[in-house]
């Protein structure tokens, strides 16, 4: 009763017996400022008064001279408005057979007479705590429902999202793991939704590794994966595909150098349902542009040294040639012809060493695999 009184609800009772003394006798004995009170002694009234207002509560005489009590409970069980109120039958019978009966036609309990007022009160306080639990719980159980419906509803929804999207792709699947190139699909907020067999050799991860995954997972750092988006959002928003490199890791941790191109999946709303990045691991690709660029930096270095040796040469051949003449023009005993000697002895010196460098020159530009000429290049850099 206390629930009652903080809800400021009031259980509808109704009390159902020919003999006007007995509905007094339960009337004051339920007397409560938690109950409104309704009796009625005719059975055939009762029925009409309960379907016109559902009570909280009946408690029903069984011997009636119009319908018994058993009677009037089997026919409020049929209707679905009134089969969960609970009913008491009131009687001056403890057959146990009667009972029985009255259980099976859908009573909760018995009172008989003569009536105990504690009693009356405890049972009627009890089923009414029962019902209205049952009625909270029957509550929560529709809510559950609709809930459950709602949901139900959103998860169609998203199947209907997902089935279109599978169908915007679903032409790729004939060439989709025939492809060198990597390719990723990926949902508009940029999980992945599939991957092919090049993405999973590509990036060291199976496909189910990557599946429902952020794609920043194969991005080298948050700043890069923001950027990314920027380019994404922007090409998007001009309706156009974008292509970009980027670098990307492996599942190992290796970082490398990749081309992306990026294609969207539309509806027919022009909605974004789907992108697809073709990634290209562009690694021998950067190395063949470097080893270019060391080529023509030694070939540059072969060209020079074969320039300078040939430039030397002239002056080295006139040296020797008048150094010759000189010493004709000599006594061996002269002092000066041995100076000569040893003049014409380092040009000759000099000349073998140019020779060498311009063969050595002439052989690099054919082949670059001998490692004097790492040490030429070396030393020109060090000069």
């Amino acid at each position: 009763m206390d629930t009652n009184r903080q809800t400021g609800n009031r259980s509808n009772i109704v009390l159902v017996d020919d003999i006007p003394a007995n509905l007094r006798l339960l009337a004051g004995i339920l007397s409560d400022p938690d109950y409104t009170i309704r009796p009625i002694p005719d059975p055939v009234m009762a029925l009409n008064v309960i379907n016109a207002e559902p009570p909280d509560i009946i408690l029903l005489d069984i011997i009636m001279p119009e319908m018994s009590g058993y009677t009037v409970c089997q026919t409020l069980k049929a209707n679905p408005l009134t089969q969960n109120i609970p009913v008491i039958f009131i009687t001056a019978k403890d057959d146990v057979q009667d009972k029985l009966k009255g259980f099976s036609l859908g009573a909760v309990d018995y009172i008989t007479k003569p009536f105990e007022a504690q009693e009356v009160m405890v049972r009627v306080q009890t089923h009414l705590k029962l019902y209205n639990l049952q009625k909270n719980l029957q509550q929560k159980t529709d809510e559950m429902l609709t809930l459950n419906r709602q949901l139900e509803h959103e998860n169609q929804k998203r199947r209907r999202v997902e089935a279109e999207l599978k169908k915007s792709y679903l032409w790729l699947n004939s060439v989709f793991n025939a492809l060198e190139e990597a390719v990723i699909i990926q949902t508009p907020d940029r999980i992945i939704m599939d991957v092919n067999q090049a993405a999973e050799k590509m990036f060291g991860y199976t496909k189910e590794d990557l599946k429902q995954r952020s794609l920043d997972i194969l991005l080298v750092d948050t700043d890069h994966y923001l950027e990314l988006e920027r380019m994404i959002e922007q090409a998007f928003d001009k309706g156009e595909n974008i292509s970009f490199e980027y670098r990307a890791k492996r599942k190992n941790g290796d970082i490398f150098p990749t081309e992306n191109s990026v294609a969207f999946l539309k509806n027919q709303g022009d909605k974004c349902m789907g992108i697809i990045n073709v990634v290209r691991d562009v690694t021998k690709k950067k190395e063949a542009e470097e080893r270019l660029k060391e080529s023509e930096k030694l070939q540059t270095v072969l060209e020079i040294t074969g320039a300078v040796c040939h430039e030397l040469n002239q002056p080295l051949m006139s040296i020797s040639g008048y150094s010759e003449l000189a010493l004709m023009d000599l006594s061996e005993l002269n002092p000066v012809y041995i100076k000569l000697k040893k003049i014409r002895k380092q040009v000759e010196r000099m000349g073998e060493i140019t020779r060498k460098l311009m063969h050595i020159s002439r052989y690099r530009v054919k082949d670059y695999t001998d490692g004097k000429i790492i040490d030429l290049v070396k030393a020109s850099k060090s000069d």
